[in-house]
């Protein structure tokens, strides 16, 4: 839950900052009203950052199981592990940040240029959002260019966002638009999957780099993908990244012909789903991997 919707509240901002400039989108609604498809970007940004309070709350609590003192009291537990722990500060960063952004985003979800300044303090939250899972995860504990392996890690999550994040806020923003009776064209479509298409390539090639050089960093040798418990998981998560990367490639080459070949109304391809649904197991096993020590942390 935490990092489904980190990713979709990144990619909520990277769809307002870098599809809707370059392609506002949507015609009148049935009524006569125009559509701002920056509007339900940003409902769908405020649900993610809702997500994300309810998974750093979740990760509390998983916490408070592992260290909690049945004789100690409970509160003070709490407080101790919140306060008193750089899990804790790093934990804090995050529910701010993302109760920040729950904020942003519903004022993001006003009319016109009502909607600027939370747009603003969107972009601001989600930048807190993306760096603050390496202050508590395997980054910080590197043994060797901590620096550098906190900064891999928050491109790694940012471009993350900027790809699938962004994807499945188009998707979810065209949903919406057609239940609200808003015109949709093939071309509307097309037009946002052309100004889609280089922002998800650059951010495939950020994961590729920054999760080379993670691995590099946490794994000590090439045998460890098969021979450690790590190793094991992130050999799995990289034949998921595999499955995302080919039906990316496929609906870089091929979604373009499709949509425009589709029937009414005009959609995605299904190869859309297909790709989102594999992220999805993708972040289940990072979700894994993250609570895994690895081999040179032991």
């Amino acid at each position: 839950m935490l990092f489904a919707g980190l990713l979709v509240a990144v990619g909520a901002v990277a769809f307002r900052l870098v599809v809707i400039r370059q392609f506002p989108g949507f015609g009148p609604a049935s009524g006569g009203a125009l559509v701002d498809p920056a509007r339900p970007a940003a409902r769908i940004g405020r649900l993610a950052s809702l997500a994300v309070v309810l998974g750093t709350i979740g990760r509390l609590v998983a916490e408070m199981g592992v260290f909690r003192d049945p004789f100690e009291p409970f509160w003070a537990e709490i407080r101790l592990l919140v306060a008193g722990t750089s899990w804790g500060r790093a934990w804090l960063a995050q529910i701010t940040a993302a109760a920040l952004s729950v904020i942003a985003f519903t004022l993001a979800a006003r009319p016109g240029r009502a909607a600027e300044p939370g747009w603003m303090l969107a972009a601001a939250g989600v930048v807190l959002l993306a760096y603050t899972p390496a202050l508590s995860g395997h980054a910080v504990g590197a043994e060797h260019y901590v620096t550098a392996a906190i900064t891999a890690d928050v491109l790694h999550v940012a471009a993350g966002g900027a790809w699938l994040g962004t994807l499945a806020v188009m998707a979810g923003v065209l949903h919406l638009g057609r239940r609200s009776g808003a015109e949709i064209s093939r071309a509307h479509i097309v037009d946002w999957i052309t100004a889609f298409s280089p922002l998800a390539l650059g951010s495939a090639a950020v994961i590729g780099a920054t999760g080379l050089f993670a691995a590099w960093l946490h794994l000590g040798a090439f045998s460890a993908l098969w021979a450690e418990p790590y190793g094991r998981r992130l050999s799995l998560k990289l034949l998921f990244v595999l499955g995302v990367v080919g039906c990316g490639a496929y609906n870089w080459k091929r979604s373009r012909g499709r949509v425009l070949a589709s029937g009414d109304p005009a959609r995605l391809p299904p190869t859309v789903v297909l790709e989102l649904a594999v992220a999805v197991g993708l972040l289940l096993i990072t979700a894994v991997l993250t609570t895994t020590t690895p081999p040179l942390h032991e």
